[in-house]
């Protein structure tokens, strides 16, 4: 095979469920013979317990474009995302949630690469969660695609963005197509930031480095990004409340530190006003747990006095 444009590349850990419809999404649409020519996807188990080898072996059968690695070694998910990103031999890399799906736009987003050639993509989303049947659109909150020259004019626009979206440009894993060279060129920085508050391993290569990067942000909704289903969270609300908590805090905070010259005024501000604003949660669940000791919350819960 040519070498492709694009990699997708899937870490996985038992979640067949989900990475079947994620695949599903991708397939149906290499019915495009220029399509099928530019994408390759990489799938990376990391030893799963479930059926997800049988899952991915139906499409490898269908697809010589699937291809399917078993892990010899359990990673964690930030090892398994920098794992699978540098079994790829692209001019860029995707590296997709196992529980996102394609919402069919794969051709656009090949024609603005190809049309633009960034360093960074940052695709549109929409929300959705298996609780309830709402989506929510255009997370990004644009209303045309932005081409961004330098990484001074990318945080001028998160700067513009904070207060509302500014994560969904940041910290997700699926709306972000890189260079490979980004990739190959900044390694050594994931060497550098790898303790347990270190989530972000993509946009450390950008964030936490001093390069200079075009980026093309998609208006398009290219993802369907599942909520509510996060594998590194805390089962206990309160030790996920600090968990998450001391995670956002380092890393806004290294991206102050790694980047002071290129922020907009009041960056600085707006991420520890952010900080305070995050206090509303715990005291939420604070309220939560006094009142299911005094059993009161089911009832609150039913007549929708506390809503979420």
């Amino acid at each position: 095979m040519n070498k492709p444009l694009i990699t997708i590349c899937i870490p996985t850990y038992n979640r067949a469920c989900f990475l079947k419809l994620c695949l599903e999404s991708i397939y149906i649409q290499l019915t495009n013979e220029s399509l099928e020519k530019k994408i390759r996807i990489i799938i990376l188990d990391n030893q799963s317990q479930d059926n997800t080898e049988e899952i991915v072996k139906n499409f490898t059968d269908l697809s010589d474009n699937f291809q399917y690695v078993k892990d010899n070694e359990n990673r964690n998910m930030i090892q398994g995302i920098i794992k699978v990103a540098s079994l790829a031999n692209s001019e860029y890399i995707w590296v997709f949630s196992d529980d996102d799906l394609q919402n069919n736009k794969l051709e656009l987003v090949i024609n603005f690469i190809e049309k633009y050639k960034p360093e960074l993509v940052v695709c549109n989303l929409v929300g959705f969660n298996n609780k309830n049947t709402t989506r929510h659109h255009n997370l990004l909150k644009v209303s045309g695609d932005i081409l961004l020259n330098n990484r001074k004019d990318f945080f001028n626009l998160l700067g513009k963005k904070f207060n509302t979206t500014i994560d969904y440009y940041t910290t997700l894993c699926s709306n972000w197509i890189i260079k490979k060279s980004v990739f190959d060129n900044n390694y050594y920085i994931l060497n550098n930031y790898n303790n347990k508050l270190d989530m972000f391993p993509l946009p450390s290569l950008f964030f936490y480095t001093n390069i200079q990067f075009k980026t093309g942000i998609i208006a398009e909704e290219i993802i369907l990004n599942r909520g509510g289903n996060a594998s590194w969270e805390k089962k206990n609300a309160f030790r996920n409340y600090f968990h998450v908590n001391n995670i956002w805090k380092d890393y806004y905070n290294k991206i102050i530190k790694n980047n002071r010259e290129y922020l907009p005024a009041y960056f600085i501000l707006k991420i520890h006003f952010k900080n305070l604003l995050r206090i509303k949660f715990l005291l939420r669940l604070i309220i939560i747990k006094l009142l299911i000791i005094i059993n009161l919350y089911n009832f609150i819960k039913q007549n929708n006095i506390i809503k979420k």
